[in-house]
């Protein structure tokens, strides 16, 4: 059995949040159709709702997707590399994502604290402070930014412990 570190318990409870918010949203869209189509009273708020739990879903799900090789790769590329080339290749992408995550989850965290002292608010249906969103992007990307850094050093140690790669 693999062994699991409390970041994987993090990226796994998040990642199984974001599936019960998937089936809640379902629910929601069927609740929605029967209200608007059977009682003839439809709801105001599920839209919206459904679209802040989309919007979640990314943020939550996205670490754990990455941790278990779903992220969109180009194959066509790797499959013509060797061993050596595949993990040049993988540290070269994995760095650019700890950079681009950092960037971005940096960005969201200064972005939310301004939005939380300013008291900006998105006003749809519902009011809810706008910080809020942005410490989910800053929370999925930092979460990003870990796994981004744990694979680039997967990566980094295959490269060291290549010989070729060390001349011997």
């Amino acid at each position: 059995m693999k062994r699991r570190g409390i970041f994987d318990l993090i990226i796994d409870s998040l990642a199984f949040l974001a599936g019960v918010l998937l089936v809640c949203a379902v629910i929601i869209v069927c609740f929605e159709i029967c209200m608007r189509y059977f009682v003839r009273k439809p709801q105001i708020w599920t839209v919206e709702v459904c679209e802040y739990i989309l919007f979640s879903l990314a943020f939550l799900g996205a670490p754990w997707l990455l941790k278990e090789g779903g992220h969109v790769g180009i194959d066509v590329v790797t499959e013509h590399l060797g061993e050596k080339g595949k993990n040049i290749l993988g540290v070269f992408s994995m760095s650019l994502g700890v950079i681009i995550s950092a960037i971005i989850g940096a960005f969201s965290i200064i972005t939310a604290w301004e939005c939380y002292q300013s008291g900006v608010v998105v006003t749809k249906t519902l009011t809810i402070s706008k910080h809020y969103f942005l410490l989910l992007i800053a929370l999925g990307y930092f979460l990003l930014l870990g796994e981004f850094g744990r694979q680039f050093w997967r990566y980094l140690s295959a490269l060291k412990e290549d010989h070729s790669w060390n001349g011997g």
